[in-house]
């Protein structure tokens, strides 16, 4: 292997390995002290940053915006919406839409979460 290419691969092993170390560790500690996974949690993080105050967001657009896969994204929402952190409905202009919401028990859960989030995304920082 040409020392260029070695030189790559170390540098994803490194990011790789770090990536898994920590959202290992956020997963955890977000199912621990607040009974939300990371997948989950990240998906009410994209909520609430895209949220209009008092309007949904387009799933459309959460998707744009999410790594996940439309399907992966879409059993995500189905079980946030079966836990009461968010609701799902059709748009009244198109039908063809489908508008994403955070319920008031989803707003003071991704709240503290994120406090959780941050705090381990600080403590963690590559030095």
């Amino acid at each position: 292997m040409a020392a260029n290419d070695a030189a790559l691969v170390e540098q994803w092993r490194d990011l790789q390995g770090r990536y898994l170390k920590m959202s290992t560790e956020l997963d955890r500690r977000l199912t621990a002290e607040h009974q939300i996974g990371l997948s989950e949690f990240e998906v009410l993080d994209l909520i609430a940053e895209i949220d209009v105050p008092g309007g949904p967001c387009r799933m459309k657009d959460l998707g744009s915006i999410s790594p996940m896969t439309q399907s992966a994204l879409s059993r995500i929402v189905d079980r946030l919406v079966k836990a009461g952190l968010v609701t799902r409905d059709f748009c009244a202009e198109d039908r063809r839409a489908l508008l994403v919401q955070l319920t008031d028990k989803g707003r003071a859960l991704h709240a503290e979460a994120a406090k959780t989030h941050r705090r381990l995304l600080r403590d963690h920082q590559p030095a």
